[in-house]
């Protein structure tokens, strides 16, 4: 990645979720922002050849459909953000200066309902309409002197408390505008309040406490806008009734991030992410197969057994899941249970024939025949 490109994802990265500064609408025609939008296009390039993109249809609609609703609201010649999910079990929801709003399986893992999520999109399409990403970076190129370090270094030596101030006064408008998008949409704008507790519990779990002190702030901030400094505060929201919408479309998020976080070794994020989906889908045999590697990875007391009986679920529901075959013979085969290994081997070569483990697949099965 070439410096200049490494300084605009760094820029991104400290407006995840958070800014605001300069006018919008001669957005597309100012210097800085004509080559910010060029960088950002090859950084989704390069998110798109790593293969992190969850290209599901009805994932993708949904959430568009909302995004429009949205904008509708929002007193701008800008095109509409396009929305899009990258497959990181991180809690990641960031704009890029070109209307690309990427939201991560992570963060509508612990979405709750579609105001909700509605909160996120309005917060980072403030980023985009206003432009922060430019702003900050002229900043940030102004406030450096020729130190000859890598930017990121600069980055630490010179933002100090200019950029700091910069960043905070852009999260509050971020937040006060996003607000104000949210409720003339018609969602209910205190939904963000438990939103922002399940995060803080999330971080909480994953030793993250610099950032739940961030997001604590947030929440007084928060209260202060929706006009909630004490006591109860309800609102009725455009979407009620939408629920059961909501979270059939985001079984395939589930899924997704549940195999992502199993890759990263999150294996708590793991388990509550497939667990959620196997309520709304009980009947999905790879769900059934992630459920059983997830316990099995964990290793924990009874996860074998545990393990034992989610493969076979996932048989009884489709006999000819190659995956849970595998699984199944190499339980067995390392317990040593040779004869019992030897069929469900048989079957995922049989179902599995362009697998790239058939190779040490079958020299299991060879073991198992002498």
């Amino acid at each position: 990645m070439t410096p200049q490109r490494y300084l605009v994802a760094w820029m991104i990265l400290l407006l995840a979720w958070a800014t605001p500064l300069a006018a919008a609408n001669a957005a597309a025609s100012n210097p800085t922002t004509t080559r910010l939008w060029r960088l950002a296009a090859q950084e989704q390039a390069m998110l798109e050849q790593r293969g992190v993109v969850l290209h599901e249809a009805s994932v993708s609609s949904y959430l568009q459909s909302v995004a429009e609703r949205l904008w509708e609201q929002v007193p701008t010649d800008l095109s509409t953000p396009t929305v899009k999910v990258i497959m990181d079990p991180r809690m990641q929801a960031y704009a890029y200066p070109n209307g690309y709003c990427f939201l991560s399986t992570g963060i509508l893992n612990r979405i709750e309902n579609e105001d909700q999520l509605a909160m996120i999109l309005a917060h980072e399409m403030v980023h985009y309409v206003r432009q922060h990403t430019a702003a900050l970076y002229d900043h940030f190129q102004m406030s450096i002197p020729s130190t000859g370090l890598p930017y990121a270094d600069q980055g630490q030596a010179a933002g100090g408390l200019a950029m700091k101030q910069k960043i905070d006064a852009a999260e509050y408008q971020a937040d006060d505008e996003g607000l104000a998008i949210l409720k003339a949409a018609g969602y209910c704008e205190a939904e963000i309040l438990s939103l922002m507790s399940n995060l803080i519990n999330s971080l909480q779990d994953q030793g993250a406490l610099a950032s739940v002190g961030r997001l604590e702030n947030r929440i007084k901030t928060m209260k202060t806008l929706i006009g909630q400094t004490q006591g109860g505060f309800s609102c009725t929201s455009a979407s009620d009734g939408n629920q059961d919408v909501f979270l059939n479309r985001m079984t395939p998020v589930l899924m997704a991030n549940a195999q992502a976080a199993l890759t990263c070794g999150d294996w708590n994020q793991a388990d509550q992410s497939i667990s959620k989906f196997l309520v709304l889908k009980p009947d999905d045999a790879r769900a059934h197969y992630l459920k059983g590697e997830i316990l099995r990875r964990r290793n924990d007391g009874d996860g074998k057994n545990q393990c034992i009986g989610s493969y076979l679920k996932a048989l009884k529901i489709d006999p000819e899941f190659p995956l849970a075959h595998r699984a199944l013979g190499e339980l067995h085969f390392k317990a040593g249970r040779f004869q019992t290994a030897k069929p469900y081997f048989e079957a995922f070569l049989s179902l599995a024939p362009q697998d790239d483990a058939r190779a040490f697949i079958k020299g299991y099965l060879r073991q198992c025949r002498n």
